[in-house]
């Protein structure tokens, strides 16, 4: 039957909900495509596979599904000779441990079985995961089984053993000392450990004449230099999101991958609950060249250029100066001058935000993101002082040591080492010979003495003279301290797999020392005496509650420097654009830096907003797009700063006419076997002057196309009304914003499930940002495979949980809503009733289940899902698992192998650990809360919640049965057990319809 594409019922929120530009002007290829029921080459067979020979495999299968159940692989087993006494087979342990990343570090705890780590979960104690993590930190897990990280030490590619190496360490050292370390340079990452802190203060003691430099590819360094020119000093801004009424973006992602992100996304999404009483929700502006995961939160976005947005924010600093009747230093009301010239639509904006600002008595956060000058940065803390917002929604702290960073401190390195008097780099971490900026890159490389530590031989440890490998985070000995000063004890799950050194460890060595990992982290907490009373019990309880105790930073105060903030107001001001264009240079949602280009989890994880995979693009807003004449997948060449790079475009709505996105990290040129041949080097269009952003740029078209690895419009929903949006306003005049559900009549008595347990999930749009932390963390727990660049342009990707990306309005300046899809466990499941062999049933507690040993691979679920959220699986993606990816596997969920499909269970797996643990108490019921599916466990926004429907008192039941609950396609009186709930946006009043 010919399928109509329009909507069974029209939208209740009058809105036209659109995911791609063929859609949004209904292309004859999209027309064509709804004809189908699935994207092109998801349905078919296997390429190079013919009819005969695919149904022939299918007859197989199908003679062997009854079979399957008793086939056991042929293993050789050694039992433990002696047991330790805390392991028990199939019982997994939970450990405490944490990691640096994003210019933080998160607290952690890490589930092993039988001493391998298998899922990484949020410490709930630490206060920067909340409980929570983002898709890099759940991605970590499989990094520790990579089977491409580096082995042994090397000696211009040569393996070594550690004792040559640490023969070669003391000697450098030696040499080092005789010098007083003159020509000795320390590179390091943003290690947030203070035990390499004091390795390094030791260093410069002992080698007075030596330099340590900090180098992250996407950092924290204007930040660090704002507050230097505002204060004086080095001090690190802290926001609370969650005490802010109004939030304001200025080219700032913080709720993806700017600062803080998880304890932000946490924060902010507790403030756009509409029914909380105790605090209002809050209201968001954004102002970006770049449609950001949190510019899609926004109540109000304002999309510019890069350049331009300091404009806006001298004007929001004196029309809020003016609003709420606040002075702003001399100096600095002088370096602002006049009104700024602001197109009609800018110079509203402004004026809204500041009049609401100037209501809210200091609740207020304005953050400004790391594409920004220093100029901006120092402004906003002078706005923030007198608002009197520091102490309410900001406050500042120590930074964890005094060493400078940033592409200004690397560039005067690079100088350096090309002028000789540093002759011996020793790189702690990090990849500099791939992602410094371009002029520093080759002086990098080319040091006469290079010693890169790293987990693997990258672009730097090709370069070095000796490489020596490093012990990944899951199983070593450090520390950390988080943004607020927080620490927390690193310690090993596993033994190091391949023999590798903490770089503290490496320094020791490097200063004549001899002690562990494990004694120089002791040796370090000792000391901080302010600390430790018993400090046997003490560490003890940091290993176990995964931080110490009350070890945040106080909050510092300082004066405000306004003549330097003036000053650097003027010289920002007086630096013009070179033309109309700009590159902006954002980190890659796949490999960060680069660091993870050979994690196949994230390779294969769409972009949260291009929903790109397995590469990079060069993003267009849809006016510059049309003006080059240029569709998705054209090749076109980017030039900048002397250099060019050819990469498929990407028209990306929402983006601001005139600027480039492109993302640093992909195109590596020595990695492993994942990485290899996967998107482009952007980075030769990056340099130390123009580090975030480049003017002066060109575009033109290359010539020839290539075919996106993108999931946009896989599984489409045919403008089927799946989101359902509202104002808080009218939420607040009428609660009731989703129309009532239907009753329907049935042509049989259907099944009730009202004893016992009824498993059901809800997940609040409203809170959710579209991070992706769920789909990995999904993938880490079931053991999901990864298929390939090619395997997702066929639409086979095998993601249990997919994030739906809808836009709505015209193309240049929608707003944007993500939607986590899944499998929603229908109790009339469409998929049971044309299932041959009932390989999908329900269970008494409502959950649709999946018997793989009898599944023979027809399809017919799949054709007969709504959803699209079942994945066949066509090759054996686990027959050629190699040794170490085995090790990360779940056991307590089914490896799956080729001709079955597979979909979200519910972590039907945790629901009967959970009983087991019940029935061991003596109970026969669950309490709620209990069981936390993979997804729920993930996310940042507490945005999923879990449960049993029938426990009336559970927060899952009441979400689902509130006012913003409501189920997909009700009217196919499929009965879905998850439930989603309306998302509520707060608009200012004098900017609706603006």
């Amino acid at each position: 039957m010919k399928r109509a594409p329009y909507p069974i019922e029209p939208d209740t929120s009058g809105k036209n909900y659109w995911r791609s530009l063929d859609e949004f002007e209904k292309s004859p290829s999209f027309a064509e495509d709804l004809k189908r029921e699935f994207p092109e080459g998801a349905a078919e067979p296997p390429q190079g596979t013919s009819r005969r020979e695919f149904l022939t495999i299918m007859g197989a299968s199908m003679a062997l599904g009854g079979l399957a159940a008793c086939r056991r692989p042929e293993e050789v087993i050694v039992p433990y000779t002696r047991a330790p006494e805390e392991v028990v087979p199939g019982r997994p342990l939970f450990f405490s441990t944490a990691m640096p990343i994003l210019g933080t570090a998160l607290g952690l705890v890490v589930e092993t079985h039988e001493g391998r780590p298998t899922k990484i979960e949020g410490n709930p104690r630490h206060p920067e995961s909340l409980g929570a993590t983002n898709s890099f930190v759940q991605a970590t897990v499989l990094d520790l089984y990579d089977p491409d990280r580096s082995q042994s030490p090397q000696e211009k590619g040569q393996a070594r053993t550690w004792d040559e190496a640490n023969a070669f360490l003391r000697k450098l050292g030696d040499d080092a000392k005789k010098k007083n370390g003159k020509g000795l340079a320390v590179l390091v990452e943003d290690h947030r450990s203070p035990t390499l802190a004091a390795q390094l203060d030791a260093l410069l003691k002992l080698m007075p004449d030596a330099r340590v430099v900090r180098y992250e590819a996407f950092g924290r360094d204007v930040q660090e230099e704002g507050a230097r020119i505002a204060f004086g000093k080095a001090l690190v801004p802290v926001y609370d999101i969650g005490e802010a009424d109004v939030v304001v973006s200025l080219d700032a992602d913080f709720l993806l991958n700017e600062g803080s992100v998880v304890k932000n996304v946490r924060a902010f999404a507790a403030r756009r609950d509409p029914d909380r009483k105790d605090k209002p929700m809050n209201r968001f502006y954004a102002i970006e060249s770049i449609f950001s995961v949190s510019g899609t939160s926004a109540d109000h976005r304002l999309r510019l250029s890069s350049h331009k947005i300091p404009a806006i924010a001298y004007a929001l600093a004196q029309e809020i100066a003016a609003a709420a009747k606040v002075e702003l230093p001399a100096d600095i009301t002088s370096a602002l001058g006049g009104a700024s010239a602001l197109d009609p639509q800018a110079a509203k904006m402004v004026k809204a935000i500041a009049g609401d600002i100037a209501k809210r008595n200091g609740a207020v956060a304005i953050v400004v993101g790391r594409k920004q000058p220093a100029a901006v940065h120092a402004l906003v803390h002078a706005v923030h002082r007198a608002i009197g917002a520091v102490g309410k929604t900001v406050k500042f702290v120590q930074p964890l040591d005094e060493v400078k960073g940033g592409p200004a401190e690397i560039a005067a390195l690079a100088k350096d080492l090309q002028a000789g008097t540093v002759d011996t780099l020793l790189v702690l971490g990090g990849n500099p010979v791939f992602n410094a900026p371009a002029d520093v890159r080759d002086a990098i490389g080319k040091a006469k003495t290079l010693v890169h530590v790293g987990t693997h031989v990258d672009e730097t440890g090709k370069a070095a003279a000796w490489h020596l490998n490093r012990a990944h985070t899951l199983e070593s000995w450090s520390d950390v301290r988080s943004e607020d000063g927080t620490g927390a004890i690193i310690q090993p799950l596993i033994a190091p797999m391949y023999g590798g050194k903490t770089d503290a460890e490496i320094l020791e060595v490097f200063l004549g020392g001899t002690r562990k990992g494990y004694d120089l982290v002791r040796a370090s907490w000792r000391g901080a005496q302010s600390l430790v009373a018993d400090f046997e019990r003490d560490f003890r309880r940091a290993l176990h509650d995964g931080l110490w105790k009350d070890s945040a930073f106080p909050a510092e105060t300082a004066d405000l420097d306004a003549a330097k903030v003036g000053a650097a107001i003027k010289a920002q001001k007086a630096v013009a654009p070179k033309g109309d264009l700009e590159v902006v240079f954002d980190p890659d949602p796949h490999t960060w830096d680069g660091r993870y280009a050979n994690n196949g989890w994230l390779q294969e994880m769409p972009d949260p907003m291009a929903k790109v995979t397995w590469g990079n693009v060069a993003s267009l807003s849809p006016k510059t797009a049309k003006g080059l004449g240029v569709v998705d997948g054209d090749l076109v060449t980017v030039g900048a700063n002397g250099a060019t790079v050819t990469l498929p475009a990407l028209v990306a709505p929402g983006l601001a006419d005139g600027t480039i996105l492109v993302t640093v990290g992909q195109g590596r040129t020595v990695v492993g076997r994942v990485g290899k041949n996967v998107g482009v080097d952007t980075g030769a269009l990056r340099t130390s002057a123009a580090f975030h952003v480049a003017d002066g740029v060109s575009i033109t078209k290359a010539g020839g196309s290539t075919k996106l690895s993108r999931t946009q419009e896989h599984f489409l929903t045919e403008g089927r009304p799946l989101v359902l949006e509202a104002s808080f306003a009218k939420y607040q005049e009428n609660p009731q914003v989703v129309p009532p559900p239907k009753k329907y009549l049935s042509l049989f008595e259907e099944r009730k499930y009202d004893k016992g347990h009824a498993w059901g999930m809800t997940i609040d749009l409203a809170a959710c940002v579209g991070c992706n932390a769920c789909s990995i963390a999904c993938q880490a727990e079931n053991n999901i495979p990864i298929v390939g660049a090619e395997g997702v342009q066929r639409s086979r990707e095998m993601h249990w949980l997919r994030m739906d990306r809808y836009f709505e309005g015209d193309l240049e300046n929608p707003t944007s809503v993500s939607q986590p899809m899944m499998c929603v466990h229908c109790e009339n499941a469409p998929c049971e009733e044309v299932c041959p062999v009932a390989a999908t049933t329900h269970s008494p507690e409502g959950l649709n289940e999946m018997t793989y040993n009898r599944c023979i691979g027809t399809k017919y679920c799949a054709n007969n899902c709504p959803f699209k959220v079942r994945r066949f699986n066509y090759h054996d993606y686990t027959k050629d698992t190699i040794e170490q990816h085995k090790m990360q596997m779940n056991p307590d969920v089914t490896v799956r192998s080729r001709g079955v499909m597979e979909k979200c269970t519910y972590c039907v797996q945790r629901i009967n650990r959970a009983k087991i643990s019940a029935k061991a108490e003596g109970r026969d019921r669950l309490r709620d809360g209990e069981v936390v599916t993979a997804c729920q466990a993930a996310c940042p926004a507490q945005a999923i919640h879990f449960g049993d429907l029938n426990d009336k008192q559970s927060e899952v039941a009441k979400r689902a049965a509130g006012p913003r609950g409501y189920k997909l396609l009700e009217e196919l009186n499929i009965r879905p057990r998850t439930s989603y709930l309306a998302k509520i946006k707060n608009p200012n009043p004098e900017l609706e319809g603006a």
